[in-house]
Formats: structure tokens, sequence, C-alpha cells
């Protein structure tokens, strides 16, 4: 009976991971260890999973022993065995298995005497309508402004002075201007939110000290072509993730797609007989066509006929696990570019951007450098004003720019000729 058990949730596991797409080598090796721990929790005649009997296990199978199964831990030999052991401890505790769940839990940076005001904070965003990714970037700045609070020791938030907020941010100085810029923003909310409750003087908000944002302090990654092949090259296409990212980054490197209209991106949204994608962009509210190109046609229909879950959302490109809705706003779609691009062997500079927009930047470079009029970029990007275009984009195509640049020999003469007729 015990033994049935135990294969029946090795079973669940490894039908969990094939629904959530992965890699058939990737449910390979952990079935692996799956079936190694069934044999060891018959050998003990259990069919639970405690703890210490997970860690008896890792044990045997890698000599290293853990004082706690969720701590962390350097070793990839030891990450491989915990990972399934984990899941099947979920399954036979009769617990949902999430494979997307992260073994080690993400620590809470909110001192625990702030939580609940923090809470409360956050309750109001959500009650203005705020957006779940501006939700999570408040979340990080007020919980990191009261770890400070805490650390230093005020406990009477009705005593907070401009000096304490001087302090939090010259802390700060270490991060990127843009960062701080946003921390400074999230912070005078959260002073507003507390003057408003009555927690601190009301014009503390508008106390706060001024920070100088040079918005175009970084810069993404100018990627080449043969970059995204081997980007593109690296990513496998028989998985069912595989087959959505390759899908995603071809569709943004070749039309230049904004990745918050990607994630929106519905079929319905594309005209196959006319061979066009037709959108409202999120971001302008103004409608865009853009041509669905070949090979961005296929690797649609690949991921939608061989790798989609079947579900009931109507966007092209989803989550890969229960309920296989829609991607939010603050999920990790960016960090695909460059989990693949780290595979590939590309290496980015320190000041670098290589998020999904740096390939929207580079299709932009690329047509402007191949002589593309730029009211045609503008529109190719949505784009409102060929402004925006020649003010972040045509920066960064310099050999264009310096066929733009004058000559200075040549005003010098002319310069020399202005004073002699004169």
């Amino acid at each position: 009976m015990g033994e049935a058990v135990v294969r029946d949730c090795v079973g669940r596991v490894l039908a969990v991971l094939r629904e959530a797409g992965r890699a058939e080598s990737t449910v390979r090796r952990q079935q692996i260890v799956l079936e190694r721990f069934a044999v060891f929790l018959a050998g003990l005649d259990v069919e639970t999973a405690s703890e210490r009997v997970c860690i008896d296990f890792i044990v045997k199978q890698t000599g290293v022993r853990l004082e706690s199964l969720r701590e962390h831990v350097k070793d990839k030999d030891v990450q491989a065995v915990r990972r399934p052991v984990v899941l099947m401890a979920d399954a036979l505790a009769g617990r949902a298995v999430d494979v997307d769940r992260l073994v080690i839990p993400v620590k809470d940076g909110c001192p625990a005497r702030f939580r609940p005001l923090r809470d409360a904070y956050l309750a109001s965003c959500r009650g203005r309508g705020n957006a779940v990714a501006t939700v999570v970037a408040k979340d990080k700045a007020v919980s990191r402004f009261l770890g400070y609070l805490d650390e230093v020791g005020i406990d009477d938030l009705a005593a907070l002075g401009v000096r304490d907020l001087s302090g939090f941010l010259l802390r700060q100085r270490g991060l990127r201007r843009k960062t701080v810029a946003t921390m400074r923003s999230c912070v005078a909310d959260f002073l507003a939110f507390l003057a408003t409750t009555g927690r601190t003087p009301s014009s503390l908000a508008d106390r706060l000290p001024p920070h100088r944002h040079v918005r175009h302090e970084s810069q993404p990654h100018l990627w080449s072509v043969e970059e995204i092949r081997r980007v593109l090259d690296v990513i496998d296409r028989h998985s069912a993730t595989g087959k959505r990212d390759y899908a995603m980054i071809l569709a943004t490197a070749r039309l230049g797609l904004r990745l918050s209209d990607l994630r929106q991106l519905e079929l319905g949204d594309l005209d196959w007989r006319a061979k066009q994608i037709r959108i409202v962009q999120h971001k302008t509210g103004r409608p865009l066509r853009l041509p669905l190109v070949d090979d961005v046609g296929w690797a649609i229909i690949d991921y939608v006929r061989d790798g989609r879950p079947e579900t009931t959302c109507p966007k092209v490109f989803v989550k890969h696990r229960h309920p296989f809705d829609a991607f939010g706003s603050a999920s990790s779609v960016a960090s695909r570019l460059s989990r693949h691009a780290a595979r590939a062997g590309i290496i980015f500079g320190p000041d670098e951007v290589c998020g999904m927009h740096s390939l929207r930047g580079a299709l932009a470079v690329a047509m402007i450098g191949n002589g593309v009029p730029i009211p045609v970029v503008s529109a190719v990007l949505g784009h409102a004003s060929t402004d925006t275009t020649q003010a972040y984009y045509l920066r960064f195509d310099v050999e264009r720019l310096r066929c733009c640049a004058l000559d200075v020999e040549d005003v010098l003469e002319r310069n020399g000729a202005g004073e002699h007729n004169a």
C-alpha cells in the first residue's frame, strides 16, 4: 500500500513537470532522483517524507548534510537532488506540487514590527488602482526604508525628520541614479500615506532632499545579428517553454514589440490572411500594425500548436504553470532573455541594460544605420513622435552621427573667411 502511494506521487510530480513545460532532459534527471527517493522511502517503510528523512536521503546521494532542508547552498549536486525531493515531499503531504515555487523562500526585508503598517500602505496602493509592478516597486522601497529606520533605532515615526530621510538616501548612493529616483518617489508616497493617517507631519513628504536623475545614465546593449542568432540557437525548441521563449524573443528582435504589448498580444490580434499584427499599444493607447514576417509567424504557430498549454486565456503567450493564465506586469519575462544569453556565452558591460527592451533598441539602431527614414522607424516602434526616436536611439548610431558631424577645418576656414569679409 505504502509503495503504491509513493509511486503514485512520483508520477504526479513528473506529470506536473511536463505540464509546466520542463525539457524532457530535465524531467529525466529529476525522475532518476525521484525513483531513488522512492526506493529509499520503501526501505524505511514510510509513505511520508519528513524534513529529516529528506535530509538523510540528500546525505546518502551527495555526502553533504544540511542543517535545514531549505537553507542556502551553493553545491550544484545538492541543488539537483534537493529540488525533486522537495516536490516529492509536497506530493506525499497532499500539498500542491508547484515547480515554480522557490525552494528557499524570499526573505521579507521589512522588519516584523513594521509589517502591519507596510501591508496597510500596500493595500491602499492597490485600492488606488496601482499596477502590480508599481506595488512591487513600492514594497521593495518602503521595506528598505523601514529596515533602515529599524537599524538606526527609530521607533516613533511621528518623530521622523529631514535628517532621517537624508540619512536613508545617503545610504543608497551606491545604486544607480534611476533606482534612487524611483526609491525616493516611493518613499515620498509612503510619507504622504503616513501623514494622511496621522502618523507623521504632513509636510515631511515635501521635504525629501532633491535628487538629480540622469535619464540616459545607462544604455541598452546593442545586439549584433550574430549575438541574436546565438541566443536563438541555444533555446531548446523541443520543450514547451523553449518554443514560447523562442517566439517571444524573435518577435521582439524582428518587430520591436514592447514587452507590455508582447504580454498583452492576443490570438485575435494575428491576421494570418493579411500577414499582419494589429494591436492597440499598452503604453500609448495608439493603434499599431506590423507585418507578420514568416519566421515570426512560423515560430508562433509552432508554439500555439505544440507548446502552448490548453487554456481559455486569449493571450498568445501564457505562463506554463497552473492555471496557465496571462503574464502579469511583474512576471519575469525579461529574465528569460538574459538566461539564454548567458548560455550562449554573451557578456554584457557593467552599465548595459540587457532586458527585452534592448532588442527593440538594437532593431531601431539597425534600421537607422541601414538608412531607413526616421518617420518609418518611429512608425515601426509605435512612437507618438519622431522626436522620441531621435532623442533616444539616434545617439547610439555612432557611424551615422559621424556623417552628421561638421568638419573642423571647414568650420575654421568659413570663420576665417567671415572675419576677412568683415
